[in-house]
């Protein structure tokens, strides 16, 4: 009995043995693989931590400009107010300006505080491209694409500035790729996270969500193609699982809900359109800037970023070192922190990103400027959101290089940037550095007890931007606080009042910035005489400083006359 058992005790461990057993090497070959897919995905840091120091470099170098000076203003104010003034004007900026409401009151609102979540959602923003080139593409396109959207200048810009341009963009990248994953797994769920993300889009910044055009000819260039999505596990013939007429449903049923959601802003949007009156139509040299300015702001750098594109939207990865395909990346970058942005099997497909990219960076500017021809709505901070779309097709031109001119084109694209980096970080520089100097002009040659005068029915927040040097001078002219009126800017009390307020005053400055000048004579009282004129930064403010003129007795008159 005993010998039995032990007989089949042994067969047992011998037939383990042999199911158990595996060839040589190939334990170590997976170990190898899943190495090497682990720290392809960790190389998905470099994108947004390259962001984050560049924008993080020289973020406090220029002083504010007018409409970070209207954010000032907006976020200076209690909640209460705060929800007055999209029924006032701004309304586009609403959500903007209440992200940012609990970010003054923690931190103030100097340059550093006010534009650290632009600088934190330009970081974000190229985590997310670089998430999307591996999706579509493979982790070298991805983490390529991340560092070209790092180098472009514009978005060092829209970093170092307290407006929502920077979140816009960010979130555009997440419906992007929210659009992915519900294309790859059209559950409800993921259709409602488009959703959300569109609606983000638009009260961000209304006019961005023309990228829903974009995700459209996107679906129907897929779709005409006849083709499934490399990232999609769909069998052929179908979209992530289902018929394509049933996915482009949920996929316009999921717009309309997004559409629906921003009514608020388009209606406000429209009432208040007058804001943007100084829009102009544009011409040939608005799409020569956007197109320098989308690459690395020269001719230079746009022919090199437009080569990379081309060959991104046309190539694939180049090969290995050894001759073998290029592997995309795991399907689990940084696993405790992106795990969940799987979207199905990684697809090597070039037409995958193309017809992701092309539309994003071609339907928005191109809209706008032809609906600019009717009614001027076009302005290139308006379609800085289409940033990473350039960055897609040029990130998927580098990973298409051999690794040593995939390095030459990337030290090349640094050096033609490197010269727009440092002018954006030069001190005093920028659309704001007349004002920085007026108040430097006021710190120098204030003294206790001066008045300031602002020509005009409306008083300029710039005592929020600069208060050391504005809030020491006696606002004579102001009627109310634009906190309480519900608008950015403060009203004026009528001249007549003006006039009897400044005879208590012995100093007066009047200031105004950019040319043409008012002639400030119908807002002083008789008796004022010009002291002083400054220019401060090639005359883009004017300072003047108006003294009394002491009152001289009958007897210094007939001196005089003698």
């Amino acid at each position: 009995m005993s010998a039995a058992v032990e007989e089949l005790v042994c067969d047992g461990l011998n037939r383990l043995t042999s199911v158990t057993e595996v060839p040589p090497g190939t334990a170590e070959a997976v170990w190898r693989r899943a190495r090497r897919k682990r720290v392809s995905g960790w190389w998905l840091a470099a994108p947004p931590t390259v962001t984050l120091i560049a924008g993080l470099w020289g973020v406090t170098a220029r002083p504010y400009w007018g409409d970070e000076i209207d954010t000032v203003s907006a976020v200076s104010r209690s909640l209460l107010q705060l929800a007055r003034l999209p029924g006032h004007v701004d309304a586009v900026h609403g959500l903007y300006y209440l992200l940012l409401w609990p970010v003054a009151r923690v931190a103030g609102t100097g340059e550093l505080a006010l534009r650290l979540p632009s600088v934190a959602a330009m970081a974000a923003a190229a985590f997310g491209v670089g998430v999307i080139g591996r999706t579509l593409r493979s982790a070298r396109a991805g983490v390529c694409a991340g560092l070209v959207f790092a180098a472009l200048p514009i978005v060092t810009q829209q970093a170092h500035d307290a407006r929502p341009y920077a979140m816009v963009t960010a979130a555009a990248v997440l419906a992007s790729y929210l659009l992915l994953r519900a294309v790859a797994d059209p559950r409800p769920a993921r259709w409602a996270c488009y959703g959300l993300s569109l609606a983000l889009v638009g009260y961000l910044e209304l006019l961005a969500l023309l990228v829903v055009a974009a995700h459209a000819v996107t679906l129907a260039a897929l779709s005409w193609q006849q083709s499934v999505p490399a990232w999609s596990r769909a069998g052929p013939g179908r979209a992530g699982g289902v018929p394509g007429r049933r996915l482009a449903g949920w996929w316009l049923s999921t717009a309309a809900a997004a559409a629906a959601a921003v009514t608020p802003v388009v209606f406000w949007g429209w009432r208040q359109r007058g804001q943007i009156g100084w829009i102009r139509q544009p011409g040939w040299p608005d799409l020569r800037y956007v197109a320098c300015w989308l690459a690395a702001g020269s001719a230079t750098s746009v022919a090199l970023i437009g080569a990379l594109a081309v060959l991104g939207a046309r190539r694939r990865d180049s090969p290995g070192p050894a001759g073998q395909p290029a592997r995309s990346g795991t399907r689990r970058p940084l696993r405790a922190l992106t795990s969940w942005l799987s979207v199905g099997a990684p697809g090597r497909a070039a037409r995958g990103l193309t017809w992701l990219a092309l539309p994003w960076l071609a339907v928005p500017p191109l809209a706008l400027i032809t609906a600019s021809q009717i009614t001027p709505v076009y302005s290139f901070r308006y379609v800085v959101f289409c940033l990473p779309a350039v960055a897609l097709l040029a990130g998927a031109g580098l990973a298409a290089l051999g690794w040593v001119w995939r390095a030459a084109a990337l030290a090349m694209l640094v050096a033609l940037a490197t010269p727009a980096q440092l002018a954006l970080r030069a001190p005093g520089s920028g659309a704001g550095a007349g004002l920085q100097a007026a108040a430097g002009v006021l710190a120098a040659h204030e003294r206790p007890g001066d008045a300031v005068v602002y020509p005009g029915p409306a008083i300029p927040p710039w005592d929020l931007a600069y208060p050391r040097a504005f809030h020491p001078l006696r606002n004579i002219g102001l009627s109310q606080p634009g906190a309480a009126t519900g608008r950015l800017y403060a009203s004026s009390v009528p001249v007549p009042v003006l006039i009897h307020r400044e005879r208590g005053v012995s100093r007066i400055w009047v200031i105004e910035m950019g040319p043409p000048w008012q002639n400030p004579a119908p807002y002083l009282a008789p008796g004022f005489r010009l002291t002083r004129t400054w220019q401060p930064d090639h005359g883009q403010a004017e300072l003047t400083l108006y003294q009394r003129t002491p009152a001289v007795g009958w007897q210094q008159q007939l001196a005089r006359h003698r």
